[in-house]
C-alpha cells in the first residue's frame, strides 16, 4: 500500500528543501527583513566672512547673547568637543569646573577657523552647525556695516540673488542720478564731497559734477542712496550757502559763528570741528538753539 511519502516523491514534492533551494527561492528574502540604513552624510556647510580679505581668523568657541531656539531666550553658548549641547543651561556639570586648571571645557573648547574668509563645517557636525547658526556674529542677509568677525551661511542661489539685487540697486541709482534735477543733484554732490573744480582749479560744470557723483554711486551705492531724499543734505546746503554768501560770519570773532550785519549770535565752533559740519549738526538737533538756528537759516538763506 502506497504511503503519503511515496505519493509526494512520485509527484516531485519535497517537504524539506535543501539549503541551496531555499537560497534560490525568490521569496526567501523580503525587503522588510533587511534593516534600513541611511548612508552617512557627506560634504560641508560653508560660512563666509563678510569682510573676506582675512587670511586666517578663529571665532571664539564661547559666545554670549545667542538665542536658544528651544526657549526663545538669550544665553551663553559653548562649542565643546564631545558635549551633548551648546547651551549653558544644558552644561551645568561641565561649567562648574571651568575655572579649574585642565578642566574638560578648557581642554576641549573648539574655535571654528576661517581660512581666506571661509569656514567649512561637516554636514553631520550638528553641534558646530547649531553654534554657527545661532552665534550673534552670523548676520544672515544683513551684511552692511559688518565687524571683523561677522559672517553668513553661504547659499549659492542666495548669493547670486544678492549680487543681482546689489547690481540692480547700483544701476537704478545711477539712472536716477543721471536724470535728477540739477539743483538737487548739486546738493547731494556737495554733501558727499564731490569737488566742483578740476585738478587745475577750473570749474567742472554740472556735467562733470554729475559724472563724478555717478562714479561715486557706482562704487559706494549704499552710501549715496542714504542721501537721495535726506533732510540733512538740504540743511547742509543752506549752511554752505550761508557761509559762501557771507550771511553767516565766521571771521568776526575767532571760533564764533554770527549772523552777518549784527543780526545775532549763532554758536561757538569747537576748534576741532569744521564750521559747516558743526552748524549742520546744530540745525539737526531738537534743542531750543538748534530749532531757532534752523528757522533763521531757512528765512535768511535762500
Amino acid at each position: 500500500m502506497a504511503t503519503l511519502k511515496n505519493v509526494q516523491d512520485s509527484m516531485g514534492v519535497n517537504q524539506n528543501p535543501t539549503l541551496n533551494e531555499r537560497l534560490d527561492s525568490p521569496s526567501s528574502f523580503s525587503s522588510s527583513s533587511i534593516p534600513s540604513v541611511d548612508p552617512p552624510k557627506q560634504g560641508n556647510i560653508i560660512f563666509r566672512l563678510v569682510k573676506k580679505k582675512q587670511r586666517r581668523l578663529r571665532l571664539d568657541g564661547i559666545c554670549d547673547n545667542a538665542v536658544n531656539p528651544k526657549t526663545g531666550e538669550r544665553e551663553r553658548a559653548y562649542l565643546i568637543r564631545g558635549a551633548k549641547s551648546i547651551w549653558q543651561s544644558d552644561l551645568t556639570d561641565l561649567i562648574k569646573d571651568m575655572d579649574k586648571s585642565g578642566s574638560y571645557i578648557n581642554r576641549n573648547r573648539v574655535s571654528p577657523l576661517f581660512e581666506d574668509g571661509i569656514c567649512r563645517v561637516p554636514v553631520d557636525d550638528a553641534r558646530q552647525l547649531e553654534y554657527m547658526r545661532t552665534n550673534p556674529h552670523n548676520v544672515g542677509k544683513n551684511r552692511g556695516g559688518a565687524g571683523k568677525y561677522d559672517y553668513y551661511e553661504y547659499d549659492p542661489q542666495e548669493e547670486q540673488k544678492f549680487r543681482l539685487d546689489k547690481q540692480m540697486q547700483r544701476i537704478n541709482l545711477i539712472t536716477k542720478l543721471s536724470t535728477m534735477e540739477e539743483q538737487k543733484m548739486k546738493k547731494i554732490a556737495a554733501f558727499v564731497g564731490v569737488s566742483f573744480t578740476d585738478e587745475l582749479g577750473m570749474p567742472k560744470g554740472m556735467d562733470g559734477v554729475r559724472s563724478e557723483l555717478m562714479l561715486k554711486a557706482d562704487t559706494q551705492p549704499d552710501f549715496i542712496e542714504r542721501f537721495i531724499d535726506s533732510k540733512e543734505v538740504e540743511i547742509s546746503w543752506l549752511v554752505r550757502r550761508g557761509i559762501l554768501d557771507a550771511k553767516i560770519d565766521l571771521t568776526g570773532q575767532a571760533g564764533t559763528a554770527l549772523w552777518a550785519g549784527g543780526k545775532g549770535f549763532i554758536a561757538r565752533i569747537p576748534s576741532t570741528r569744521k564750521a559747516y559740519e558743526y552748524l549742520t549738526e546744530l540745525a539737526m538737533t531738537n534743542s531750543d538753539e538748534g530749532r531757532q538756528f534752523k528757522e533763521q537759516l531757512e528765512q535768511i538763506v535762500t
